[in-house]
């Protein structure tokens, strides 16, 4: 390997290093104050690197937001589904679905907490996330959905469960818990709100003995 082949290796690694962080501080600092008092100086700060790297790598914090969201929805959001799920059906894919949150809220904690801050944000008239949230949103529930409706035809689905309500009511409760943790951590034991979900949503399984097998 050539020095200028090692020089530009070593150059890519720390570009990819100086954009997680700068990543990583943008989510932790709209979990904490918001996307209205987060700044590019201040994110520059909180990473280690200057204003100006900031503004020279991503142009402005609109910019800066939308790569983050892009990346978070990797990671927690829909396009996740697939891989979480695989075969997954019926009441297993939503239990499936809290099994990798409780893992993320235990690794990556402050990353989950700006991500959800991030959808909240999304309220706000600020296009590049009001619409990347309202579609998020859509494109998950529809994702899910049919995840959980595939349990009709494996068994994995009580009788008289209708998909589309149970998978709505389902992450319209994790969305709530996740606004009450964010508000009150201290008090809002994330984990335990999750077990108790999750405790309900067994109960609408269908039984082991009355599921088809499903190879």
């Amino acid at each position: 390997m050539t020095d200028s082949v090692r020089s530009e290796s070593r150059q890519v690694e720390r570009s990819g290093l100086s954009t997680r962080r700068l990543l990583q501080a943008t989510a932790q600092l709209i979990a904490e104050v918001g996307y209205d008092r987060t700044t590019l100086a201040e994110i520059g700060k909180r990473a280690g690197y200057s204003h100006g790297l900031v503004s020279r790598r991503f142009g402005s914090k609109s910019a800066l937001v939308e790569t983050l969201i892009q990346k978070l929805s990797e990671r927690f959001g829909h396009e996740r589904l697939p891989e979480t799920l695989a075969h997954t059906t019926g009441i297993d894919a939503l239990l499936a679905v809290l099994d990798e949150i409780r893992k993320d809220s235990a690794n990556s904690p402050e990353s989950l907490r700006g991500f959800y801050a991030l959808l909240f944000e999304g309220l706000k008239p600020i296009p590049e996330l009001h619409t990347f949230v309202a579609d998020l949103h859509a494109g998950y529930l529809d994702s899910l959905t049919r995840q959980v409706a595939a349990g009709r035809r494996t068994g994995r689905l009580r009788k008289g469960v209708v998909p589309a309500e149970i998978t709505e009511l389902t992450v319209n409760a994790l969305r709530g818990l996740a606004y009450r943790w964010l508000l009150d951590e201290d008090r809002v034991d994330f984990d335990r709100g999750l077990d108790s979900l999750a405790r309900q949503l067994v109960q609408l399984a269908a039984p082991p003995e009355d599921r088809r097998d499903d190879r």
